[in-house]
C-alpha cells in the first residue's frame, strides 16, 4: 500500500525555495514603494508650486518671503496632518505642512551650483520617516530656466546614497530645515 503525501526533505525544499524568493522580492518591493511615494510627492509639489506662483502673481510680487502668505493661502488641496500626532487635519496653515510621508516648506533656504532660479520661490519637501529619512527635495518647475538644470533636485544629506532609491543624483545642498 502505498501513502500519498509529501516528505519531510520535499516540504522543507519548498519552504527554502519560497524564502529565497520572498528574500530577493521585499527589497524591490520596498524600492517600489517608495519610488510611488516620491511620484505621489512630486505631483502634490508641482501642484503647490504652481499655486504658489499663482497667488505671487496676484499679489504683484516677483519674491516669496517669510509671513507673506502660508499654506491656507493656496488654492490647492492638501492632506496634511498634525507632525506629532499624525492626526488628519481640516486647514492646512503657515510656511510648513506635514502630509503622512514628507513635510513641505514653501520657503526653501541654499542654493543650486549652476541654477538661474530663485530658490525661496521653489517648494521643499523632506522625508519624514524610513529609511530615507530626511534626504530633501526642492522643485523648480519653470523657475529653472538653464537647460542643463533639473527642475526636481535631491539631497541625501548624509551622502549614502538615498537618492539613488529615487533615480536622482544627490546635489551639494540641502534646501529644508
Amino acid at each position: 500500500m502505498q501513502k500519498k503525501g509529501f516528505t519531510l526533505v520535499e516540504i522543507l525544499v519548498a519552504v527554502m525555495i519560497v524564502s529565497l524568493l520572498v528574500t530577493m522580492a521585499v527589497p524591490m518591493y520596498d524600492k517600489t514603494v517608495e519610488k510611488s511615494r516620491m511620484a505621489e510627492a512630486r505631483t502634490l509639489m508641482k501642484k503647490i508650486l504652481e499655486s504658489k506662483l499663482r497667488t505671487l502673481d496676484n499679489m504683484d510680487r516677483e519674491n516669496y518671503a517669510n509671513g507673506l502668505f502660508g499654506f491656507e493661502n493656496l488654492d490647492v488641496t492638501i492632506p496634511c496632518v498634525d507632525a506629532s500626532t499624525g492626526a488628519r487635519l481640516t486647514r492646512c496653515t503657515g510656511n510648513t505642512l506635514y502630509t503622512k510621508d514628507f513635510k513641505y516648506t514653501l520657503l526653501p533656504q541654499g542654493s543650486v551650483s549652476g541654477s538661474t532660479a530663485t530658490i525661496i520661490n521653489g517648494v521643499c519637501a523632506v522625508r519624514r520617516k524610513g529609511d530615507n529619512a530626511g534626504v530633501n527635495f526642492l522643485y523648480l518647475g519653470e523657475l529653472e530656466t538653464n537647460s542643463n538644470r533639473d527642475n526636481f533636485l535631491c539631497n541625501d544629506g548624509a551622502g549614502d546614497g538615498s537618492c539613488e532609491v529615487y533615480g536622482l543624483d544627490s546635489t551639494a545642498s540641502g534646501w529644508c530645515s
